[in-house]
């Protein structure tokens, strides 16, 4: 895949006084026949994440094996890092030695994978923005709705450049948190099971009310352009008033949610520290792993509802686009 930049074709101006009636006609009855087309042609749903996945498949299959292999290397930190710790207490330099290169391969394959997906996302958001404009001129749609949707449209490409990798991150992080804790200390994994299913329950409470309020903000977003090609002061005001307002009580649901569970990860950071205090008084390079691990595991839990409300958000912007 080549990492070329994208060159866009030069946009010729048309000559001010040489366009007859007849001719602008023409036009009027070409940009006519085109937007029949795009009537016509556009593909049902080609807004929705299946469709994207299907449409650039390759292209994204290449971005998350190189990410998946990061999260690989990544989640060997901990291990790597307590054995650094061992070896030079110890007066060993091996173990400094594989830390380093460990540390070397995952930033390698992270400037890889980031130069790549800018590359790739920038150019799926060209060809997506393309279509749902031509799609929904196509069908009459009020302009200011167009340019709204279309902005709005970078979110389903932001799914796919930004909530994909983080969605897979907190996967690695929760799920290979807990088995390298399991592989540490099987009586961890109780509290850290426990932990999930609270987070579980918070989380699917925190979803349904953050889809509502994503809605509400999007009605109003779309607003947007009327309320500024009105130019009614009060009307402007009033418009960035109610989204602040929605704004606000997400914001106000989400301080709650992380309250919650911080509440709880805080029962499994102090359940670690008196069980690996008391099992390795005198092995520091294990604590330090063990600690690690658990850190790891709360950063994947907590991330959970960073991803719901993003994929409440998403839902609302699918339905919009479609």
């Amino acid at each position: 895949m080549s990492f070329a930049a994208i060159e866009c074709p030069p946009i010729e101006a048309d000559e001010p006084w040489s366009t007859t009636p007849d001719d602008a006609c023409s036009a009027a009855s070409a940009d006519s026949a085109s937007l029949a087309d795009a009537r016509d042609t556009a593909e049902p749903g080609f807004c929705s994440l299946r469709t994207l996945c299907r449409t650039h498949r390759w292209r994204l299959l290449v971005t998350y094996a190189v990410f998946n292999l990061e999260n690989v290397a990544m989640l060997a930190t901990p291990w790597a890092l307590g054995y650094a710790i061992d070896g030079l207490l110890h007066s060993s330099a091996r173990g400094l030695v594989f830390f380093g290169v460990q540390q070397f391969l995952v930033l390698l394959l992270g400037a890889t994978r980031r130069l790549y997906d800018a590359r790739v996302f920038s150019r799926i958001y060209s060809d997506l923005a393309t279509r749902l404009v031509l799609k929904q001129r196509g069908q009459n749609v009020e302009v200011s709705r167009v340019a709204a949707r279309s902005a709005l449209s970078r979110e389903v490409v932001n799914f796919f450049e930004r909530d994909v990798p983080f969605a897979l991150q907190a996967l690695y992080a929760t799920v290979g948190g807990l088995v390298m804790l399991l592989s540490r200390d099987p009586l961890l994994l109780p509290l850290g099971l426990a932990l999930m299913v609270a987070v579980l329950s918070v989380s699917r409470l925190y979803g349904r009310k953050t889809l509502l309020l994503n809605g509400r903000l999007n009605d109003q977003l779309e607003r947007e352009v009327e309320m500024i090609s009105d130019g009614s002061p009060a009307a402007i005001r009033g418009h960035y008033e109610r989204v602040a307002g929605w704004n606000i009580r997400l914001a106000n649901w989400e301080a709650m949610n992380f309250s919650l569970l911080d509440l709880c990860t805080l029962c499994l950071l102090g359940g670690a520290l008196v069980r690996t205090c008391l099992a390795a008084p005198s092995d520091p390079g294990r604590i330090f792993t063990t600690f690690g691990y658990v850190q790891m595991f709360m950063a994947g839990v907590l991330s959970l509802p960073v991803l719901v409300r993003q994929f409440s958000r998403l839902r609302d912007i699918g339905r919009r686009l479609s």
